[in-house]
């Protein structure tokens, strides 16, 4: 039997990843896979870097990660025009400026894709979908045409990528969809972090969704003393994104009164 975990979208939250790898370690796991984004949005991208390593754990390229590396001007993250846009991109420079030039060079060398396969079953891996490995967003609401594409379009029976923070389990035409959700960022209104643990035994899969609950309020009084943009500290503390509009000019945030 194999039993594996596979993480996603750290974004540079230590607290989380920190939880997560003590949680995964309780399950008795063999392997860890990460599906991207390690860094991004919160305030320990070294660190969270040097954990990967240190851990063995088997990761490919997200869109932050590619961002950062190559020290590009934007991660091509669908943002809001307005404060949003103006967030990411805050984030993303003051990422570029304090992740160092070792771990730069650790990310760009990520892998777009890896398949693998146990007992005779085919996993694929990518950030964002077969068919753009860094940007595609596979959604629960996308319509069930381009998920039959994405379906048809490779050999291996599970895609399990990243890039929504949202959890999903798809079955479709013979494969399986599957996306653990994120450590870092959730998005599904809970705060905290998740994962999935997949274990295959005689050809046959399974798979349980994992929620871990965190030092939230750790993290975000590191975002706000490295001094990233304050809405990124509220959207750990909400479990979801807002309209950040809203909040650009309020003075004083209670995190943990919503």
């Amino acid at each position: 039997m194999k039993k594996m975990a596979f993480i996603s979208d750290i974004h540079s939250n230590l607290e989380a990843l920190e939880s997560v790898l003590t949680d995964i370690r309780k399950e008795k796991i063999d392997e860890i896979y990460c599906l991207g984004d390690l860094v991004g949005y919160g305030p320990n991208p070294n660190e969270v870097i040097e954990i990967i390593k240190k851990e063995n754990i088997i990761s490919v390229m997200g869109n932050y990660d590619d961002a950062v590396g190559y020290e590009k001007s934007s991660c091509g993250c669908s943002y809001n025009p307005g404060r949003e846009t103006e967030v990411g991109d805050e984030s993303l420079l003051w990422t570029i400026k304090n992740t160092s030039d070792e771990n730069k060079e650790f990310l760009k060398n990520l892998p777009k894709r890896l398949s693998l396969e146990f007992e005779g079953v085919k996993i694929l891996l990518v950030h964002g979908s077969p068919l753009n490995y860094l940007l595609e967003y596979v959604k629960p609401e996308t319509d069930s045409e381009r998920l039959e594409i994405i379906a048809k379009s490779v050999e291996e029976d599970i895609i399990i990528n990243g890039h929504t923070h949202l959890m999903m389990a798809k079955h479709l035409f013979g494969k399986t969809i599957l996306n653990p959700g994120s450590i870092g960022r959730t998005k599904d209104g809970k705060p905290g972090a998740t994962y999935i643990i997949l274990e295959i035994d005689r050809g046959v899969f399974n798979y349980k969704f994992k929620f871990v609950e965190y030092d939230i309020k750790k993290t975000v009084e590191k975002i706000v003393k490295v001094g990233l943009p304050v809405e990124l500290a509220t959207v750990l503390a909400l479990g979801k994104t807002f309209n950040m509009g809203e909040a650009k000019n309020k003075k004083k945030v209670d995190f943990f009164k919503v």
